[in-house]
């Protein structure tokens, strides 16, 4: 993790770069200096050079010399993905990360720069890590860009774990609620949501640019021309206006909002939603945060103080906290360049980042040159020394020679010591054998009903839809409910479990002629079930439950939407469904039993 006293935050946005100087003593970081500079493409002009030429006026104006830069990628340039894995031995968990990422990351993985952060999952038992990964030549191209106008790169980050740092640190909400962060940039829009330790992000489809688009189709005027009169906007009633015209962005906006979150209460279910913390240039259109209130029904936040973070006497507070709203990212960045962040994503590559150590220790070559010639002073003052130093050198030989003795004696204690206790040590082998067991069981059902539930022959009809052949994703043959393991009980912790235990499954089955043939794959799958490899050890038999009923059947409703935004009414206009619909169902609980496991052989019985 990077730790530096002082560091910069630089965000190079779409239409403007933000920079922002931190300072940390102890807990406590300081704002000591910040700028925006905007960057002007002139029409069908050269964006790079754009890009270059504010990154030159910047560092010309502000007092960056050699301190420590922590920039942002783009987030339209980052792949992210969210994966969840077991929660295992630490110094095995980037080994598996990045087995994950080589599956899960497009492309040449030795073209890329990843990272990832992990957070505990809603189940407590498994890890939701994001994985982050952008192209190297990005990445050089920013490092080229930096080193070309003087800028010393520390480190490369994510504009959304930015965000979360920032939020996290500074933004006071209750403990345990969970807080939704909403960054709408030009390009890219990012959705996170955090709940004390656990971390859940999305990228959205819809930006900035795409409403700033409807505004300059509407008007006829370029997008530069309706980003600037957007932001001129200072009377309500042309807020108003301009939300009107631009509303079906900001419809589509709201409804990839809501459909995230949805998704996030499905997989959260305790969580309760109900703050929104908004950011970037987009939302200080007068009147728009009154409107995503009113439309998402959430309370809306505005970043428009800090709570923790201070502000140094000698710049101007009042006109620091009007831009705080666009300043977010780089407020981010520079946490984390201070050490003081939550998550640490660095894609700087390794090689740069030893580069930079080297370049910021000169001192130490010096200082090595230096001992050198006193090493040579030495040996000739030894040389020229004769008897007297012969004797004091033998002295030293003979304190050596004692203190050398006495280690080995302190060794062999040592080496005794483990010798005692190394079969108890031994015995702990076990805890290897019991890793992994519920993760397997949830997993396996999960694969039966993902198996039944998307076979063709199983999917129930859809009702009143016209495109029911090839509505996409279509409605599935049957939807997992409920899962619950039962806690098993053993004397000792490091020994397997003395008895067996029983998992409840509920399944959904919608109602249909089909029904009564989905309940019978399902019951054939979960009783076939096979034992993994790594857990034939604790399991004798050939399948993970030894019997599987299926005990009760109780008729309901499950809701699903149906969308379609290319339906025409009666006139032939296009006219967009999004509607919440009712499924008739039996929620099928199955009960499956899991036997008493083997006894494992003991260290001492291993031949």
């Amino acid at each position: 993790m990077d730790s530096h006293p002082i560091a910069w935050g630089l965000d190079i946005g779409h239409s403007s770069i933000k920079a922002v100087k931190l300072s940390r003593t102890g807990d406590g970081v300081t704002v000591l200096g910040y700028a925006i500079e905007p960057i002007s493409v002139p029409e069908g002009g050269d964006r790079d050079q754009a890009v270059t030429t504010a990154l030159q006026a910047i560092v010309a104006r502000e007092e960056f010399g050699t301190t420590p830069v922590f920039a942002a990628i783009s987030g339209r340039q980052v792949f992210t993905r969210a994966v969840n894995v077991p929660v295992i031995n630490q110094k095995r968990m980037h080994a598996m990360v990045e087995l994950e990422a080589k599956q899960q990351i497009p492309g040449n993985f030795d073209e890329v720069e990843w990272g990832y952060h992990s957070s505990p999952a809603a189940d407590g038992a498994s890890l939701d890590v994001a994985l982050f990964a952008v192209k190297r030549e990005i990445i050089q191209q920013m490092i080229a860009k930096c080193k070309a106008v003087g800028l010393n790169l520390a480190g490369v980050s994510v504009p959304s774990l930015a965000l979360y740092n920032f939020i996290k640190f500074d933004q006071s909400f209750p403990d345990g609620e969970a807080v939704i962060i909403l960054d709408v940039g030009a390009d890219n829009t990012d959705l996170v949501v955090y709940q004390a330790d656990q971390l859940w992000m999305r990228s959205l489809p819809v930006s900035g640019n795409d409403i700033t688009q409807v505004f300059a189709k509407k008007f006829r005027v370029s997008v530069a021309e309706a980003e600037t009169l957007k932001r001129q906007v200072g009377d309500s009633r042309q807020a108003e206006k301009i939300i009107k015209v631009i509303e079906g962005g900001l419809t589509e906006l709201v409804s990839e909002v809501n459909r995230s979150l949805g998704f996030y209460r499905t997989q959260n279910a305790s969580a309760t939603l109900d703050n929104l913390v908004i950011s970037g240039n987009t939302f200080r259109l007068p009147g728009l945060p009154e409107y995503m209130a009113e439309k998402l029904r959430l309370t809306i936040n505005i970043l428009e103080d800090l709570d923790k973070i201070q502000v140094a006497s000698g710049l101007d507070r009042s006109h620091f906290m009007q831009d705080l709203q666009s300043l977010g990212v780089a407020m981010g960045l520079g946490l984390q360049a201070t050490g003081s962040a939550r998550a640490n994503v660095n894609l700087m590559p390794s090689g740069v980042q030893a580069e930079r150590i080297l370049a910021t220790k000169k001192w130490a070559a010096a200082a090595i040159i230096v001992l050198l010639g006193a090493t040579l002073y030495a040996d000739y003052a030894i040389a020229s020394g004769a008897a007297e130093t012969n004797d004091r050198l033998g002295k030293k030989v003979q304190q050596y020679a004692k203190d050398n003795k006495e280690r080995m004696r302190q060794s062999e204690a040592v080496l005794q010591e483990v010798q005692q206790i190394a079969p108890q040590l031994a015995t702990f082998d076990v805890v290897g054998s019991n890793q992994g067991f519920a993760h397997s069981v949830l997993a396996g059902i999960c694969g039966v009903v993902q198996a039944v539930a998307t076979a063709p022959g199983n999917r129930p009809p859809v009702p009143n839809v016209a495109n029911a052949a090839t509505m996409t994703p279509p409605l599935q043959g049957a939807y997992l409910r409920r899962i619950e393991l039962a806690a098993g009980t053993a004397a000792d912790p490091y020994k397997p479990l003395a008895a067996g235990r029983t998992v409840t499954v509920q399944i959904d089955i919608p109602s249909g002629a089909q029904q009564g043939e989905v309940r019978s794959a399902l019951l054939k799958g979960l009783r076939e079930l096979p034992v993994p490899e790594h857990l034939q050890d604790l399991i004798t038999a050939q399948t993970i439950f030894t019997d599987v009923q299926a005990t009760s059947e109780v008729d309901g409703q499950i809701d699903w939407y149906y969308i379609d935004r290319d339906n025409l009414d009666a006139s032939g206009s296009v006219k967009p469904i999004e509607e919440r619909r009712m499924l008739n169902t039996s929620t099928t609980t199955f009960t499956c039993t899991i036997a008493a496991p083997g006894v494992v052989a003991s260290a001492e019985a291993k031949p």
